[in-house]
């Protein structure tokens, strides 16, 4: 009703009331999508209506929506041949995409209703796994799954420690979910100085290197940051997201995040165990993505909204029925092996 008395204020509406953890925050816009993309109540409802048009109450698995038609795109005819290529890309999409949100829901379904061991969803989905030992932080060099913090933090959480259940399905990358079990639980313990004298050795000369190539470093920034242009450097560097020419990712993200409006740009940044970097950023050119980096970009975007409209219904459900998951992680420092 509030929606039809003022439909300019539909965007607001939908900020303030929604549930739904992907669009709530773009007032409720889902942008435009095809058959098969929505449920079946949601997708009835919004084909059925004219733009500008405002539904009545729909009652999907994911809740209640109340749908506004902004816009139609698409429907012209062409030759079946000219639009084949683009009609099978976004068929391969969609299939992809909605198997990702059913394997994702087994994933997270089986590692919860099944907590008292991986292998049910190991069978299940014909899965590999990892054995490690690992910390409350993530080791350095550690990559995928390991390095996730939230993954690590689950680790650490009681239910997983003390009542050796999984953990809650992760996700800890694009398209990428996890859960741990722990089979070994060490508590934090103060070792003999016998174990760790060489480690110290190490760990201080490190630190004390690291320091004096900051220092050198801070010292080098300032000095080009004085005269950019006049700057000695090395030959320049092409960096992307996508190639970092072999730098770490601290190094590529100082400088794509260096300020774009004022070229030159000087960045520094401390490497662990490297040293330190000053760059100088000359140029920033636009992004030039070729068309099936474009789609693969599309079909991420696709499986993280199956992926949101999946927590948001499982979190409608845990609030219907009231459960309520209270869990209190270790305050030490330990290390387990999941």
């Amino acid at each position: 009703a509030e929606a039809r008395k003022n439909p300019a204020g539909v965007a607001e509406l939908a900020k303030k009331n929604s549930e739904d953890p992907g669009s709530a925050v773009q007032g409720g816009d889902l942008d435009f999508f095809g058959r098969g993309a929505m449920v079946k109540p949601f997708e009835d409802a919004a084909y059925a209506l004219k733009v500008g048009e405002i539904s009545n109450v729909v009652e999907s698995d994911f809740g209640y929506h109340v749908i506004k038609l902004e816009a139609v795109r698409g429907g012209d005819k062409k030759p079946f041949e000219a639009v084949r290529a683009s009609i099978e890309d976004e068929v391969r999409k969609q299939l992809a995409t909605k198997k990702w949100a059913e394997v994702a829901e087994q994933f997270t379904n089986t590692v919860y209703e099944q907590a008292d061991s991986l292998q049910p969803v190991l069978d299940k989905l014909k899965l590999s796994k990892r054995t490690a030992t690992v910390q409350r932080t993530a080791a350095p060099g550690a990559t995928g799954a390991l390095a996730s913090p939230k993954l690590l933090e689950a680790i650490f959480a009681n239910d997983a420690v003390k009542n050796k259940r999984n953990t809650d399905a992760v996700e800890v990358g694009p398209n990428q979910l996890a859960s741990a079990h722990v089979l070994q639980y060490q508590p934090a313990r103060t070792l003999p100085l016998t174990e760790v004298r060489d480690a110290v050795r190490q760990r201080t000369a490190a630190a004390q290197a690291e320091a004096a190539a900051r220092k050198d470093g801070e010292a080098r920034l300032a000095q080009v940051k004085a005269d950019p242009a006049a700057a000695d450097l090395p030959n320049g560097l092409m960096v992307s997201r996508k190639g970092g020419e072999g730098l770490p990712r601290e190094a590529v993200d100082a400088v794509l995040g260096a300020d774009a409006r004022k070229l030159p740009a000087v960045v520094g940044v401390a490497l662990a165990g490297q040293g330190y970097l000053v760059a100088r950023i000359n140029a920033v050119l636009p992004r030039d993505l070729k068309p099936e980096e474009e789609q693969g970009l599309k079909a991420q975007l696709g499986q993280a909204w199956a992926r949101a409209e999946s927590e948001a219904y499982f979190d409608a459900l845990k609030r219907r029925f009231k459960v309520d998951k209270k869990v209190k992680a270790p305050v030490s420092e330990q290390s387990a092996k999941p």
